[in-house]
């Protein structure tokens, strides 16, 4: 009798495993079953998006009005857009904390009605991390089932690309518990780690693989998973991450070819037991295939993901903002497989559903949020505050967002420009943190106006740059800018500097008068050594930033930075600016 119920558990288990091979074969019709509804639906309301976007707000409104804050702005009397900026005012993460503190400390209905399912946790403009809580409400609408419509779109621009296996980076869903036991980590590792068995037979990477603490060790092995597969589709948010990795497939491919031919893994690495445990038996010698790379190894300077990958279909990673600096070294290894733009994300919202490769741009999530939205040039004083059909093609914005986990009225500090209109829905990409304004003697400089200066003094002298910070030095009353140079000797930087200081002049009057009146020093460029931003991130991550949300400022008056920069120079002279005359 015993040995029939054993029977009859394996024969379930093994027509379960049969089924979701079946599925996963055909991935992408499913999604499409799936995709074409919620695509249907996101026309609808980016036709109306006044009317959509409005329901939404009624919605997020209503359900918060019996909270803390929600009695606090009478959410209750709220009937119009128009009422909701006289009741609610634009806040930040520090306006928040105290709420979300009550939520840590176990009360319900602070933010949003219950308690959080769980926090993501990010850095903050402060020393102490943001988390930011999820609702089950928002899970369940918003969350649960986005990546449907997202894959959907993908599989719709690049048919195939779920033919092999897809090789995704995200971050460990859990990286600990608040006193009264919700997890916080990160949304992308939640999801990735719950995901149908179907579609967790298209990931070439085990989840228990990206909760490897040390940095060494997971990175190969994400490879030893990774480069014996036909891989199809790369996903992550961060394109630095898949140049460090593709580097050092290069630097460790004797080791991972010797792996995959005998089915192991290297001992000499620092995996958790637990862990390797877990992930060893799903190990195979694979000679034949490592036969392959050895020969792809021999035959190539460089081994490089397009020649172990030669199927691959898209990356899919951000473009925009700070990561265009990596975009020229990402093409180095991937040669010209095409890159589609991750979309707007941030530990607070995913703001876009369908990303357009034509524009590198995507669709405003109309339903997943309240969105509003100020003209760049109103700066930190805004007046005007729009909704997404108001929006004009080729203008830059600030973007507010109100969710239903408890943001309301949430200044993201991020600009974004609108490349097109779809419908009435804006199509929009990221530029750049905004606010990142700093001020030695009333400038006002802000990122942009040094984003702006830098591209004009490489084109007016011919010199490129890549990774570059500026710091505002007050006791010097002078701009220093960390900066990596390309084939640049000592003459070039100083002309380069003296280029840079005239054009910084001509985006901001202010910092010409200052300059014209010697209260500001020129700008001085410290070149940092070759590498740089390798070297950044690795310091960064070291210090406990989380990999998938490595994100800087270009401009900033925070000593700090300062100090990280200075780690950097090429020279190891890093208070070289102070020798220097105005």
């Amino acid at each position: 009798m015993k040995s029939g119920i054993i029977q009859s558990r394996r024969s379930r288990k093994d027509m379960k495993r049969m089924v979701s091979k079946v599925l996963a074969k055909n991935i992408e019709s499913l999604l499409g079953v799936a995709g074409r509804k919620l695509e249907k639906k996101y026309i609808a309301a980016a036709k109306d998006a006044e009317q959509a976007q409005l329901r939404v707000l009624r919605e997020i409104i209503t359900v918060a009005k019996d909270t803390e804050i929600g009695r606090r702005f009478n959410f209750a009397a709220i009937e119009s857009h128009s009422d909701y900026i006289k009741h609610v005012p634009v806040m930040d993460y520090e306006d928040l904390r105290p709420y979300v503190a009550r939520h840590v400390g176990g009360e319900q209905d602070v933010l949003f009605a219950g308690k959080p399912l769980l926090y993501t946790r990010t850095s903050g403009t402060t020393a102490h991390p943001k988390l930011i809580p999820i609702s089950e409400y928002n899970f369940n609408k918003t969350i649960k089932n986005r990546g449907k419509l997202w894959l959907y779109g993908i599989a719709k621009q690049f048919p195939g690309v779920f033919e092999g296996k897809d090789f995704s980076l995200v971050s460990p869903a859990e990286d600990g518990f608040t006193d009264d036991g919700v997890p916080f980590g990160a949304l992308s590792g939640l999801l990735y780690k719950n995901i149908p068995e179907f579609i967790e037979r298209v990931h070439s990477i085990p989840y228990e693989v990206i909760c490897i603490k040390d940095f060494t060790a997971r990175a190969y092995t994400l490879l030893r998973f990774g480069v014996p597969q036909n891989v199809t589709g790369v996903f992550t948010g961060n394109p630095s991450t898949l140049v460090n990795l593709a580097a050092k497939a290069d630097e460790w491919k004797e080791a991972l070819i010797r792996d995959i031919a005998n089915g192991t893994l290297r001992e000499d690495i620092d995996i958790e037991p637990e862990i390797r445990a877990s992930i060893t038996p799903l190990f195979e010698p694979a000679k034949k295939r490592a036969s392959v790379l050895e020969q792809i190894a021999n035959a190539s300077d460089r081994f490089l993901p397009t020649l172990y990958w030669p199927k691959l279909k898209v990356i899919h990673t951000w473009t925009n903002g700070n990561c265009r600096l990596v975009i020229p070294e990402l093409r180095e290894w991937y040669g010209d497989t095409p890159i589609l733009d991750f979309g707007y994300i941030a530990s607070e919202i995913t703001a876009t559903d369908l990303i357009d490769a034509g524009t590198n741009g995507s669709k405003l999530a109309l339903l997943s949020a309240f969105y509003e939205f100020s003209p760049e040039e109103q700066g930190d004083a805004p007046k005007d505050f729009l909704m997404a059909h108001q929006l004009e093609p080729g203008k830059k914005y600030y973007i507010y967002v109100s969710t239903y986990s408890g943001l309301y009225r949430y200044n993201m500090n991020d600009v974004i420009e609108v490349v097109e209109m779809y419908h009435q829905a804006p199509v929009i990409r990221f530029l750049y943190k905004g606010h990142g304004v700093t001020s030695i003697q009333g400038e006002k400089l802000s990122e942009s106006q040094l984003i702006e200066a830098m591209q004009r003094t490489s084109k007016a002298t011919g010199i490129e740059y890549g990774f570059f910070v500026a710091y505002a030095n007050a006791a010097t009353a002078q701009y220093e800018v960390y900066a990596e140079l390309k084939m640049a000797d000592a003459s070039d930087t100083k002309r380069f500097e003296a280029v840079l200081d005239r054009m910084l002049c001509a985006v901001n009057i202010e910092y010409e008068s200052k300059r014209h009146t010697e209260r500001l020093r020129q700008v001085c460029i410290i070149p940092l050594v070759t590498d740089a931003f390798a070297q950044y991130r690795a310091m960064r991550l070291k210090e406990g930033a989380f990999e998938g949300q490595l994100k800087w400022l270009h401009l900033s008056a925070d000593r700090v930075v300062q100090d990280r920069m200075r780690q950097l120079v090429a020279n190891g002279n890093p208070s070289q600016c102070q020798q220097k005359g105005a």
